[in-house]
Formats: structure tokens, sequence, C-alpha cells
């Protein structure tokens, strides 16, 4: 059952049992390494605390579905192997449970436990580059909306509207007009005459188109 109830342990982080105490599978998350730039594994240990001894329902049930057996028998099986387990403790004996630790009895009586692993990590650390995607689009939730990372750039810094210079060019001929006309008035003057035409006209003499008889 040592085995069996070693997965349990993984699987839920923790495992009591009577007169021995809980074992508690501790892990410490992953971290991040920036002198080194590395990303450091999870750190796991094995800890038991012999004020906590009450196993849970979900020990039992989980046993039962293991062994394929009833809830019932999976408690007296369990408490069969926690009586066992105790008594060959406190009768002197170590007792080294595989990938868990050692179990011993202590000068005073107590259960004494040496982890099989503290501080332990499964995995190397891994390279940690920082990667800047420029224009990389997410999803922002705003309230009850979603708007993506563009478009609340757009909301927060709206881009000045470009200015356009279609007025250049009537002002360029506006100029010229103006120069015309300066010129023109500083030559022939301001008076009202000078706007028209200054060549004299002469009225031509018609012909006669009858004779007086005499």
């Amino acid at each position: 059952m040592y085995q069996d109830l070693y997965e349990y342990l993984v699987l839920h982080r923790q495992l009591s049992i009577p007169g021995i105490g809980t074992i508690q599978l501790e892990r410490k998350p992953a971290g991040t390494d920036i002198t080194h730039r590395q990303i450091s594994p999870p750190v796991y240990s094995i800890s038991l605390d012999p004020g906590s001894e009450t196993p849970t329902k979900r020990l039992f049930h989980w046993l039962g579905e293991r062994f394929h057996i009833h809830y019932h028998e999976a408690i007296v099986r369990f408490n069969s192997f926690s009586y066992d387990f105790k008594q060959q403790v406190l009768s002197g004996n170590k007792v080294d449970w595989t990938n868990v630790g050692t179990f011993s009895k202590g000068m005073s009586g107590d259960i004494r436990f040496e982890p099989a692993i503290k501080d332990h990590r499964f995995d190397p650390p891994v390279s940690a580059a920082r990667m800047i995607r420029e224009k990389a689009v997410h999803t922002v939730r705003v309230g009850e909306q979603e708007k993506t990372s563009v478009e609340m750039s757009e909301w927060l810094h709206p881009e000045e509207q470009r200015r356009t210079f279609w007025w250049a060019p009537v002002l360029i001929v506006a100029i010229i007009l103006v120069t015309i006309l300066s010129i023109y008035i500083s030559q022939n003057g301001c008076n009202p005459s000078s706007a028209g035409n200054q060549k004299s006209v002469t009225p031509l003499k018609p012909d006669s188109v009858y004779t007086l008889l005499k």
C-alpha cells in the first residue's frame, strides 16, 4: 500500500496517517532570475505535521476505487496499515518509505522524519530572453465590452488630424493679384479714370447721302 499512498500524496499533496501525522508535499512556485535571465522551476519538499492525524473521506473513496472494494472495507484496510506502520516505528525500527522519507523513533518517544526530497527541483532552469513584440494585438476587457489593444490605444492616445494645405495655392494666386494691382495703381494712379481706356475718341463725319439742287 506504500506505493498507492505515495501516488495519493502526489495527487492531493497531503496524507494523514493516524498515530503518525500528516505528510505534506509542499511546492514553491517557479521564480525569475533576472541576473542570469532564467526561470527557475518549482521547488518541492516533503514535511511531516505530527499535530494532524485525521484522514479525509476522500482518501477512503480513492482507496475503494483503487482496490475495487467497498468504502467501509477501505477504511478497515487503511486503519490496519496505519496501526502496523505506527507499531514498527515505536518498536525502534526505521521505516524507509520510498520517495517519501524515513520514519524513526526519537529519544523522547516522538516520531522523527527525514524527508526524501527537500527543496528539490525536478526540472532544470529555462532560459528567458525578453521579447518585445511591436503592434501585438490582444483583447482587453473594458467594463462589459471587449476591445482590442489597438482600439484602446487609439482611444487613449488619439492621433492628431493631418493638416492639409489646400489654401496654399489660393494664397499664392491672391498675392500675385495684389502685386499686379499694386504695380498698376502705382503707374496709373488711383483715379477712377485710370481704370478706363485713356485714348481719345474722334467722331467720324458722315458722308452726304443727298445733293441740294439750285
